[in-house]
C-alpha cells in the first residue's frame, strides 16, 4: 500500500522524533570525556547513536520544503549532511565535533518535530 504525503511526512516525523529521543537517551547525558571515548569505552551505544543519527538525517531528506521553512532555527540542511557524514566515516567520526550536535541542536531539532506532531492543522 502506498501512502499519501500527508501520512509519509507524519511517519518521518514519528521517525526523527524516536531517533531524537533515542539518541539523547543514548549519549545526552555524558560529559565530554565521556562522550569523545565512546567508541573506545562503549561501542554499542557507539553503533547505536551513529545509527540514530543517520535515521535523522535520512528522515530530514525527505521532509517538505514548506515544513523545513516553518522552522529557521533547525539547521535542517545540516542534519541532511550529518547522515552522509556517520553513514560514511565509519571507524573516524570526530567525536568531541559531534557532541554539541546531539547536546544542543537535537533538542532543537525535537522540539520543532513535536511542535509539527502536535499541531493536526498542519498535517491535514
Amino acid at each position: 500500500m502506498v501512502s499519501s504525503g500527508r501520512r509519509g511526512t507524519r511517519e518521518r516525523l514519528e521517525n526523527v522524533r524516536a531517533a531524537a529521543k533515542d539518541a539523547l537517551a543514548f549519549a545526552g547525558e555524558l560529559d565530554e570525556a565521556a562522550f569523545a571515548m565512546l567508541a573506545e569505552t562503549d561501542r554499542r551505544t557507539y553503533r547505536a547513536l551513529k545509527n540514530t543519527l543517520a535515521e535523522i538525517g535520512e528522515a530530514v531528506k525527505l521532509l517538505p520544503p514548506d515544513l523545513l521553512g516553518r522552522h529557521p532555527s533547525v539547521d535542517w540542511r545540516g542534519w541532511a549532511g550529518l547522515r552522509d557524514l556517520v553513514s560514511h566515516q565509519y571507524f573516524s567520526l570526530e567525536l568531541p565535533r559531534l557532541r554539541p550536535t546531539v547536546v544542543d541542536e537535537l533538542p532543537v531539532l525535537l522540539t520543532a518535530v513535536e511542535g509539527e506532531l502536535g499541531d493536526e492543522t498542519r498535517q491535514a
